[in-house]
């Protein structure tokens, strides 16, 4: 197979291909087939995500299939990295050749040592610019160093033109379900892709309801830093959304320092085990949020302290809002009831209440804390917490 016939399949097949590892485990199946010398590829880019830096797929011919790995931002401020060559060929740019048969070329790079004990006698490495400002990077090695002359290389690069177009193609898939998915949550991001876009469309779900909100956020506003601030708010918010998470449940929206969240009701989970689900990610959370507290404290500072409210109910979810800018989000009165339960934790210095609804399924040791008139709802609002022994 020749290198136009690489480009030709690329440009046929690859719009079939989905994601970075399949891409690379294609071509470096096409290069084999066409009689280039690749024991080894490394296909990394970086990428959008407030987590991650970027990914790597690293391909072997022993290997089953290609192996994706999630580099960390972290991981950009190693000396690993650093003192690699890739890190030189992001920043620099361009590519080389080294021949590590040679001590001096060795010497370049600690990772050099490495491969040439594994048997690759060449690397061949280069940044390929895609898109608008993307930024990839593929390294090669041979354990036939005669195979990276400058025939072989430009047979290589011959590729590269249709191969950073499907770089691109990959990638902005990947971009567009990374931020619908940071910021809408993993279930309604995928409704979305799927094309559940327009206004009014939704359903009717059962879901038990939880909502957070944390205390004394005005005196912290007019206390800290912007920086700090902020700072505060990811280390509250994490402590909630992990023991959300953890449980089953999606976060559907942050309102200021509120959190609303369902633990949905369907085939797989019933609604007593959906509300067991929310009660005990609500324990969970503020348990972590007490010991998120304890260095606080030891600083002289006040603690972290939250209100939790869960309500099990009907709502509508789906998409409500303007003609050009929608919300992905629940509503409907059970909403409201869950809303005004949670106004009563800190009335009633509870930080964790639960209504009949969700406490007749749940039962255990809890303690009931009187019925309550709620603003639109006829009848009061039976309300129950649990005993410390219960939310630990």
């Amino acid at each position: 197979m020749s290198r136009e016939a690489i480009t030709s399949w690329l440009l046929d097949q690859g719009e079939q291909v989905t994601g970075l590892r399949e891409l690379t485990q294609a071509l470096c199946a096409q290069w084999l087939q066409a009689g280039f010398a690749v024991d080894r590829v490394n296909l990394g880019v970086f990428a959008l995500h407030p987590e991650m830096a970027g990914y790597a797929v690293v391909w072997e011919p022993e290997l089953d299939e290609a192996i994706e790995i999630a580099v960390r931002r972290e991981d950009m401020d190693t000396p690993m990295y650093l003192n690699s060559p890739i890190h030189w060929l992001v920043e620099r740019g361009g590519s080389f050749v080294a021949d590590l048969r040679r001590p001096e070329e060795r010497a370049r790079f600690a990772v050099f040592e490495e491969f040439s004990e594994r048997g690759f006698e060449a690397y061949f490495g280069e940044r390929i610019d895609y898109g608008d400002g993307g930024v990839a990077v593929l390294s090669v090695c041979s354990r036939r160093a005669d195979r990276f002359d400058t025939a072989q290389v430009e047979g290589l690069r011959a590729v590269f033109p249709a191969l950073k177009l499907f770089i691109h193609l990959v990638e902005t898939r990947r971009l567009a379900e990374t931020v619908l998915e940071t910021y809408l949550g993993p279930d309604t991001s995928k409704r979305v892709l799927s094309g559940q876009i327009l206004r009014g469309q939704g359903e009717s779900i059962e879901a038990a309801l939880w909502l957070c909100d944390l205390r004394g956020f005005t005196q912290l506003t007019s206390s800290l830093s912007s920086a700090e601030l902020i700072q505060v708010m990811n280390d509250y918010f994490d402590a909630m959304a992990e023991a959300v998470w953890s449980h089953g449940g999606e976060i559907l929206k942050f309102m200021g320092d509120a959190m609303l969240v369902v633990f949905r009701i369907d085939d797989q989970r019933s609604a007593q085990d959906a509300c067991w689900q929310a009660v005990a990610a609500g324990t969970t959370a503020l348990d972590d949020l007490k010991r998120l507290s304890s260095p606080r404290e030891a600083q002289g500072f006040a603690p972290l302290s939250a209100g939790i409210a869960v309500h099990l109910g009907e709502v509508v979810y789906g998409n409500i809002g303007a003609s050009r800018r929608l919300d992905f989000t629940v509503m409907g009165h059970a909403v409201n009831v869950v809303a005004r339960l949670q106004t009563l934790t800190a009335k009633l210095d509870r930080p964790l209440l639960l209504s009949a609804a969700v406490a007749e399924l749940v039962g255990g040791d809890l303690e009931p804390m009187g019925a309550f008139p709620i603003k639109g709802v006829r009848e009061p609002l039976v309300v129950y917490t649990a005993t410390p022994s219960e939310s630990g």
